[in-house]
């Protein structure tokens, strides 16, 4: 072969060469694209195993059917006639009722089973026949002793149903009837504003004192016995120097005056007692003492002023409006009797008393109660009904509390919102004094027996003890 031929064969060998080296590289690339990705492919083709394995969407709980019960709630005011909702709440509320009988099968309704007068016998007599006149009754305070002391009301903390720390339900009312640690009765009406001061605020300034005096005391929490007495001093006043006290500091009915004191000083005309589940006198107490005390002082030093002879029950009332009195101790409700009144007022707690944790005013209402007897299941069932029932509407979780109605009645905001808003809160107790039928609130201010003038505070608990101990054991004693 000649040179020439010897040198074209061998670049021809090495191109080849080139070319199948070239090729191999190529499909070695294609081959390891396909067998083996990258970390980003491999992690961009690994399947998510949340999307791989789609959730089973759990099925919904069904509503808890009630099986058609008809619940009654029995109340002694009742006429059967249907209301036309007068607001869009009002419209809403009978809507969601409607759907709310349709969804859990039930019907409840609220009915007139008998006069105020007869009802506590209705509820005694149907309970014990084993035949309740109603599934929930409305009790007036007056008629909860008697069944309560016989043991005819269903425990209603055994209900899983009910719920007594959620906010629905009025804690004074749940503390009130509570016994034993047991729950036996509850309301879910908001408190209503209780006893209280009126206050006349041209009288604090001509006496030089600021008009908002009581509600800058009450705000700063100086509002307190002392600070009462040494304002009393300042607000008693003979104007025209004739010897005859023309402005008095306080007007009131006599009972309202120690009974105010005894709850803002922590304590109460009765007490409960564990060990032997009766209620009995607390007018021995050194909290309740101290009390009586401090209105008996205020009488006798000429702070209160004296029941005019032969005048009307509500006098009072009359002598606060004509500017007689700088303070009045009285119920929230007399608020209508000032509505035209003249002069500028206030309205605060009664002060805090030494013993006391916080000013407080003291309230009553009806309570809601189940006959004991009742089957177990049936009364949770009526419990989670009335639960419902009650609740409010939805978009309507947020609205309760409105005290918008109260602007209208006062004559300034701070009434409204430093005084009757904590009062509707739950900044107030019940009266176990209701617990017992026949206890009266007058017999701690000596009114058979000449009013507060006429008797030391210790003689006037010690006639009252006398008097309550005999009404408790005779209540027992049955």
């Amino acid at each position: 072969m000649s040179k020439m031929k010897k040198i074209s064969a061998f670049l021809l060998l090495l191109v080849m060469t080139v070319f199948i080296l070239a090729a191999c590289s190529r499909g070695e690339e294609e081959a390891n694209k396909t067998a083996t990705p990258t970390p980003e492919a491999e992690s961009s083709q690994e399947e998510d195993p949340e999307e791989a394995a789609p959730t089973a969407t759990p099925t919904p709980e069904p509503p808890r059917d009630l099986g058609g019960i008809e619940i009654t709630v029995g109340d002694w005011w009742s006429t059967g006639e249907v209301a036309e909702p007068a607001t869009q709440r009002d419209e809403d509320t009978l809507l969601y009722r409607e759907d709310l009988q349709a969804k859990h099968n039930f019907k409840l309704s609220q009915v007139n089973i008998g006069a105020w007068a007869e009802y506590q016998e209705i509820f005694i007599t149907s309970t014990m026949a084993g035949d309740p006149a109603a599934d929930i009754f409305i009790m007036d305070q007056k008629f909860v002793p008697e069944p309560l002391k016989q043991g005819m009301f269903y425990p209603l903390s055994d209900l899983p149903s009910f719920d007594f720390s959620d906010d629905l339900w009025n804690a004074s009312m749940t503390d009130y009837m509570t016994q034993n640690g047991k729950v036996y009765g509850f309301t879910e009406e908001q408190n209503s504003p209780g006893l209280g001061v009126f206050f006349n605020k041209r009288l604090f300034e001509e006496a030089g004192l600021e008009p908002d005096l009581l509600y800058d005391l009450q705000a700063s929490g100086e509002w307190t016995w002392a600070k009462l007495e040494e304002l009393c001093n300042v607000l008693t006043r003979d104007t025209n120097s004739d010897g005859i006290t023309d402005v008095y500091s306080i007007v009131a009915w006599q009972v309202e005056v120690p009974k105010a004191a005894v709850f803002s000083n922590g304590s109460d005309y009765v007490r409960f007692n564990e060990e032997t589940g009766r209620y009995e006198n607390n007018q021995d107490s050194d909290e309740y003492l101290a009390a009586v005390n401090l209105a008996v002082d205020l009488y006798n030093k000429g702070h209160m002023m004296p029941d005019p002879e032969g005048a009307e029950f509500t006098w009072f009332e009359n002598a606060f409006v004509s500017g007689k009195g700088a303070m009045m101790v009285t119920e929230w409700y007399r608020n209508s009797a000032l509505q035209s009144m003249e002069d500028d007022w206030g309205y605060v707690f009664f002060p805090k008393g030494p013993s006391g944790d916080r000013m407080q005013t003291m309230y009553t209402g009806n309570v809601r109660v189940m006959p004991a007897g009742l089957d177990a299941k049936l009364a949770d069932d009526i419990a989670f009904a009335y639960t419902k029932w009650v609740s409010a509407p939805p978009g309507y979780e947020d609205a309760e509390g409105d005290l918008s109605n109260y602007y209208a009645l006062v004559r300034d905001s701070r009434a409204v919102e430093e005084t009757i808003k904590p009062m509707v809160e739950g900044q107030g107790v019940r009266s176990l004094l209701y617990q017992v039928p026949g206890l009266s609130y007058k017999y701690g201010s000596n009114m058979d027996g000449g009013g507060l003038g006429a008797l030391s505070a210790v003689e006037i608990a010690e006639a009252a003890s006398a008097q309550f101990d005999a009404i408790i054991n005779d209540f027992y004693a049955e």
